[in-house]
């Protein structure tokens, strides 16, 4: 029988919902309230304390984009919103034995912008605190330990590494990772506001792309090239990087958002450069691609040990909570699922500083 930190729960829950894909997030997603259930076998409720943007993922998702996993939301009845989350631990299914009422966890999937969650205890890592922090960590932290650590790692000091969309969720988490391995870190962003917060971190080259010419700054000041790229753009920059690249650098692809919907809403796939397959085949198909001595990684986590993964995840964290590695949160303040959607899009501006948060 599952037990509950409260002696009652709410009857029903909200959450968002997709019921029909389309074009963007806000076409798609609506509230849904239904009636809270108890866990079942093997499963632990959860009430949501803050949850994760990723405005890419979650357009994909309401798209329905036939080339990601997400294919199946064409002809669902309906599908749930939302892949990181935290939250407290308020009721217990049997055969739980990893985790107990009123435990501070972490989780990943599927349907974490909602008030309360029903989820595996495989999917849920404990934490000190259901804090905002602890969501950066969990899978914008968490993919730039297995792309660095491990599909095109680990790194070397003295290495080249650089890191694209530097200021973002992802990217201020491969910048420092790259700092504690001992490399020299060149971080590319888009303002003078994530440029400051980069420098203070001690990156020992900052380009803002909006100022200066990427690949004429990589060409004169780097003309042996960059030993490792963690690359999250696409496009224009990615070229740049990869024709910078050392003899045998290599890239790591973590996304192509200036490639995404939102930016060209043709669904139709966009040419590969550089001898490249098209960005969206690199990535969902997780294609290696050599050329030459160099090596593009279409997806990190494609090289990603499963058995791995909680060390990786345990390491982020010990590093967080040491005051070694910094968990960035814009500034900006959304709450509740009524505000998902203004959350989504302010993500895709690209002005956000550190991962977009949603409070509940």
């Amino acid at each position: 029988m599952a037990n509950s930190t409260e002696t009652c729960l709410p009857a029903t829950l909200r959450r968002l919902i997709g019921r029909k894909v389309g074009p963007s997030f806000r076409s798609v997603a609506e509230i849904e309230e239904v009636p809270l259930e108890q866990p079942g076998h093997d499963q632990v409720l959860l009430r949501i304390a803050y949850a994760g943007v990723n405005g890419g993922c979650e357009t994909f998702r309401c798209r329905g984009s036939s080339y990601t996993p997400f294919a199946a939301n064409q002809k669902a009845e309906k599908f749930v919103l939302g892949a990181e989350a935290s939250g407290t631990v308020v009721a217990v299914g049997e055969g739980v034995e990893t985790l107990k009422v009123g435990d501070a966890v972490t989780c990943s999937g599927s349907g974490g912008f909602a008030e309360y969650i029903t989820t595996s205890q495989r999917s849920c890592f404990p934490v000190k605190e259901a804090s905002a922090e602890a969501v950066v960590l969990t899978l914008s932290g968490l993919t730039a330990a297995v792309a660095l650590k491990a599909t095109g790692g680990p790194l070397k000091a003295g290495e080249r590494a650089l890191v694209t969309a530097a200021g973002g969720a992802t990217g201020h988490m491969g910048v420092q990772l790259a700092l504690l391995a001992g490399c020299h870190v060149v971080a590319v962003c888009g303002s003078e506001a994530k440029a400051k917060r980069l420098r203070d971190l001690g990156v020992h080259r900052v380009i803002n792309y909006r100022e200066e010419d990427v690949g004429e700054v990589l060409r004169s000041e780097y003309p042996e090239g960059i030993d490792v790229a963690y690359e999250g753009v696409g496009g224009p920059l990615r070229d740049a990087v990869l024709d910078n690249l050392s003899k045998r650098g290599r890239m790591l692809v973590v996304g192509y958002i200036s490639e995404y919907p939102h930016v060209k809403p043709d669904d139709g796939e966009a040419e590969g450069r550089r001898g490249l397959p098209p960005a969206q085949e690199l990535f969902w198909q997780g294609k290696t691609v050599h050329i030459g001595d160099q090596t593009v990684y279409g997806n990190v986590w494609s090289g990603a040990k499963r058995q791995d993964i909680p060390a990786f995840r345990r390491e982020l964290f010990d590093l967080h909570e040491e005051g070694r590695l910094q968990a960035w949160v814009d500034s900006r303040r959304f709450h509740g699922v009524e505000q998902v959607s203004d959350a989504i899009e302010y993500m895709l501006t690209g002005q956000a500083v550190g991962k977009v948060i949603v409070s509940f």
